[in-house]
């Protein structure tokens, strides 16, 4: 998956277990895999001043623990992801643009109140381009929408998993009938974190959770849907083209069709653990 989703989830799953807890141990930003490419990560509101069209910005925590600390204190119940494609897909679709930063549709972190929800969206710009550390990245997270309509997704997640498991097959034998070897390996190792008793244990985040607050079932859906993740561009899945139609065509609905059930996968995983 893209470190900007990765990040998200980061967020979301050790947010939750400072909510619970009120502490989450050592320093997070500082030793979590999906913080190695960043110099800074702040976290703003915005307000719109009386005369001003554009919004002001306060940076309320600069940082993810002062940002949990303010979670809390402001009586923030439960952090969850939601997911929201992109409205206007005539040109390309959302699998087509997920390898880019700010395509794909969009990730918010959903802050779930009493009574509302709001909504934090990240921002990413290159601020330290070639630095040494290689931490090149400057990155906000903004509440773009207050006091909204509560999602709180859950969905279920035995149904998820058989269906992102049926996906991953369909698209593994279309890899395999069209001499795309490498690419089904990857399908396949996909499937079976799907079933593995350690599924995370050859994945990139080790450390998208915090040890001991998702169940296994949770950590296979992240860990299949992560593996599978095979949208990006040049020399990605996203890259492929063929000489017909009808595997053009099919190439692209299963390509659509994995993405949908990739992010499903995610935010069942994520936002129902037990």
């Amino acid at each position: 998956m893209t470190g900007t989703l990765a990040q998200i989830i980061a967020l979301v799953s050790y947010g939750n277990a400072y909510l619970e807890k009120g502490e989450i141990g050592e320093s997070f930003s500082d030793t979590n895999s999906t913080f190695t490419f960043c110099n800074k990560v702040d976290f703003r509101t915005f307000t719109k001043g009386f005369l001003s069209k554009t919004p002001k910005e306060e940076v309320v925590a600069d940082n993810p623990e002062e940002w949990f600390a303010y979670m809390k204190q402001s009586g923030c119940r439960k952090l969850a992801l939601y997911y929201q494609s992109s409205e206007d897909q005539g040109l390309a679709k959302d699998h087509q643009l997920a390898g880019f930063i700010g395509g794909g549709g969009t990730w918010y972190i959903e802050a779930v109140y009493d009574k509302y929800s709001n909504y934090w969206a990240s921002r990413w710009e290159v601020t330290r381009k070639g630095a040494e550390d290689n931490r090149i990245w400057s990155v906000s997270y903004g509440m773009v929408s207050g006091k909204q309509a509560t999602h709180d997704l859950l969905i279920d997640r035995e149904i998820t998993k058989e269906k992102l498991g049926e996906t991953l097959e369909d698209i593994a034998a279309f890899a395999k009938s069209r001499e795309l070897g490498n690419w089904a390996a990857i399908f396949e190792r996909a499937t079976a974190a799907l079933d593995s008793p350690v599924p995370g244990e050859s994945y990139y985040h080790k450390d998208l959770f915090p040890e001991g607050h998702y169940d296994l079932l949770s950590q296979q859906l992240l860990s299949g849907a992560g593996s599978a993740w095979v949208f990006g561009g040049m020399g990605s899945w996203n890259d492929l083209g063929f000489d017909n139609d009808e595997d053009n065509h099919r190439y692209n609905a299963l390509s659509g069709k994995l993405y949908s059930m990739i992010n499903m996968s995610i935010v069942a995983g994520v936002n129902s653990r037990q």
